[in-house]
């Protein structure tokens, strides 16, 4: 991971994919990761490294545009994408995210269930879903959100149990602060 990022850096996407697969992606492939789990785990950093700091290209060109700090909106462009640092881990310990061996509901299963847990990551790291979320509820929704990004029917009801209850909870909590004002 790190050195795919490191190697990513400031590298157009076609040059990151060629820098990562011929370096990084072989040590992979040695420690018997599926081929093409290890060549989607190496790109999928060394494009990371476009919003992480030190360089991190898009975060800079992004604040440009907003006239903010580029520093701080690189680290908060990372606290939002911490997700994208989980997702490349699945493809190597399960590669039905990669449909290598997947069916069509399985497939149709995981893409679902991926952005929900993607969606429900990002609302962690922010702290905002339907209202504030305080410590606990940022927890459950990390949680929840990382069972449901791993492939796997007894990941994905827990994911979507806890959630619910996360959500509901919310809509209560709004329902109660709208009331209050």
């Amino acid at each position: 991971m790190i050195t795919s990022i490191i190697l990513g850096m400031g590298a157009p996407t076609t040059a990151n994919y060629i820098i990562t697969s011929t370096i990084a992606a072989p040590a992979l492939i040695l420690l018997k990761v599926h081929p093409l789990a290890a060549h989607m785990f190496v790109f999928y950093f060394g494009i990371v490294a476009d919003i992480t700091p030190p360089v991190a290209l898009a975060a800079y060109a992004g604040s440009g545009i907003a006239k903010s700090n580029p520093l701080v909106t690189g680290l908060i462009a990372t606290k939002l994408a911490i997700g994208a640092f989980l997702v490349p881990y699945i493809f190597v310990y399960n590669p039905s995210m990669l449909w290598i061996g997947a069916t069509a509901v399985g497939i149709i299963q995981t893409l679902i269930t991926s952005c929900v847990g993607m969606t429900a990551i990002g609302a962690s790291m922010i702290g905002f879903f339907l209202t504030n979320m305080n410590w606990f509820e940022r927890g459950l929704y990390f949680a929840a959100g990382l069972m449901l990004i791993d492939p796997g029917a007894l990941t994905d009801v827990t994911g979507l149990g806890i959630l619910t209850m996360g959500v509901l909870y919310q809509m209560r909590k709004r329902k109660t602060e709208r009331l209050s004002v």
